[in-house]
Order: C-alpha cells, then structure tokens, then sequence
C-alpha cells in the first residue's frame, strides 16, 4: 500500500510544523511541507489527500489570531477561483482539512468552519482573547461531542490535551460586530446541533464547564473543536501533536511507577507508555485516507 500524502503548512510564524510532520511519519504517511505563501499565491498543487493546517503564531497574530491570514486567503485565487473556494473543492474531492490551534483559527476566520447551513461566505463564530487575559499553557481534558474517525477507539478519560494560546476564546457575536443578535442565535443553534467536535471538561464532575482552567480561555458552550457537516474539515484549538508521546503528559511519572509496582520491567513501561493519544489522531487520519 502505498502510504497517503500529507501537506503540512508552514511558514510565517506558524512554528509547529515539525512536530505535526513528525506525528504523521510515525502514523505511516509520507509528508510534504507548504509554505504557506504557496497556498495563497494558488501556486501549490494540492495532490496530497491531508492538508494540515499547524498552530504557531502565523503572521505574529497581528491583527488577531489568524485574521491576516485569512483575509489573504479570502482575496486570493488560484487563476480561476478564490483560493477558499479551491479549498472547498479540496475537501469535496474527499480530502481532508485539519488545524491545530492557529490553524483552527484560520479556518474559522475564513468561514471555512464551521460551515453552518452549509454557507461559507462568513464567519459565524469567532476566536478571541482569553478570559483569563493572558497566554495559556496547560493540559485541559476534553471530551468528543459526536462522533469522528480522527478520535475513534479515545475514550474520553484519556482525552487531556495541552492548550497553549492567548486567543482560544469561541463566541458567537462581538458587542458592535457584524453579526446580529438573531443571526448569532440561528447560527448557535446550528453549531450546536450539528458542529461540535469537542467540548473542555471539568474532570471533577465530568462535564462541560465554562470554569477556568478547565476551559482555558471561556469559550461559550464549552466549544474546544468544530467540524463540516461531511466531517473531512476540522478543527480545534488543543495542540494534538504536542501529545503524541506519553511523556508529554505530567501524568506520566506516576503512570510509569504505577506499572513499576505492578511488576512491569523499566523496557516494558517505557514501550507500554510511548506513544500518547495525540498519536491516535494522526494514525487514525493516516487510517482513514489509506482506505479511500
């Protein structure tokens, strides 16, 4: 079997893509690194079937997250169509669309997520400053609101990822913004029907919470991911390659000795323990690809 293609954006200041490059190898694909300004210019041939959009601080968040960016990306062409629409027809063809933090945010401020109604002519959510005021790093457990072959076969226990941004917040209107109170209120009810992906967890109760610092920046709903009606663009602010090994996680120390009790030898823990559940991710994206 021929392993799939992955195309991994990078390029003014998005900063994670080795880490993403990395992920993917591990899970069985070949990678091909983006520059971005390739994808906005319409000069990249898109023959690959995962475009990964990786987090970093694109363009220095000028503007807000992602906003540069994206009106590049509204405005640009491919010589016969706007670059979004190109990357619309990407997804149709039954390729995959996927960001990581910074990349999800460009998919939001596109419009390219969440989609609802099946428009993507605007933003219908946004992506703002963290209520707690300040750059986030930390671990924040999440849970999967519908079901999606990126995070089949995770329970949610297992699903604490680490968070790291200073504009993760999702809302649906901004006081003097664009959106109307009403257009907010239809397209809430459309998210929340059909779009949430995953939500931030308060691990004491198991459940959605808008507490900090389960929910590290406030988001409304408890919103931590989005995803298209036909699932293949998707999205979130939690940083999946930072997990893909086990000892990334600040768990991991007490795990190791838990298992060393159990009368597990040093080799057999550390095997037992490698990879984390941000591998799953990419081998289940891998996975998913190869069958089509």
């Amino acid at each position: 079997m021929i392993p799939p293609k992955v195309h991994v954006l990078h390029g003014e200041g998005i900063g994670c893509q080795d880490e993403v490059a990395h992920a993917y190898k591990q899970a069985g694909a070949t990678v091909e690194f983006l520059h971005i300004k390739q994808l906005l210019s319409g000069k990249a041939k898109l023959d690959s079937r995962v475009l990964n959009l990786a987090g970093g601080f694109l363009h220095g968040d000028n503007l807000g997250s992602g906003m540069c960016a994206a009106n590049e990306l509204e405005h640009g062409t491919d010589g016969e169509k706007r670059m979004k629409d190109a990357l619309l027809d990407y997804a149709r063809k039954g390729n995959i669309i996927y960001g990581q933090c910074n990349g999800f945010q460009l998919l939001v401020k596109t419009g390219l997520l969440p989609g609802a109604g099946g428009r993507h002519d605007a933003q219908q959510v946004t992506l703002t400053h963290n209520d707690c005021g300040v750059y986030r790093v930390g671990m924040a457990k999440h849970c999967i609101e519908r079901p999606h072959f990126a995070f089949e076969g995770i329970d949610d226990d297992d699903l604490w990822l680490w968070c790291r941004h200073g504009e993760g917040k999702i809302q649906y209107r901004a006081p003097g913004g664009l959106i109307s109170a009403e257009d907010a209120a239809d397209n809430r009810n459309c998210i929340l029907q059909n779009h949430v992906l995953l939500r931030y967890i308060d691990p004491t109760t198991d459940t959605p919470t808008q507490k900090f610092p389960h929910n590290p920046n406030g988001s409304e709903d408890a919103i931590a991911g989005l995803v298209s009606a036909d699932r293949l663009v998707f999205g979130h602010m939690a940083h999946t390659e930072v997990s893909v090994y086990a000892s990334r996680d600040p768990r991991w120390f007490a795990e190791k000795d838990d298992l060393n009790r159990m009368g597990f030898k040093a080799a057999e823990v550390d095997d037992k323990l490698r990879y984390g559940v941000g591998m799953k991710v990419f081998e289940n994206i891998v996975r998913y690809v190869s069958k089509g």
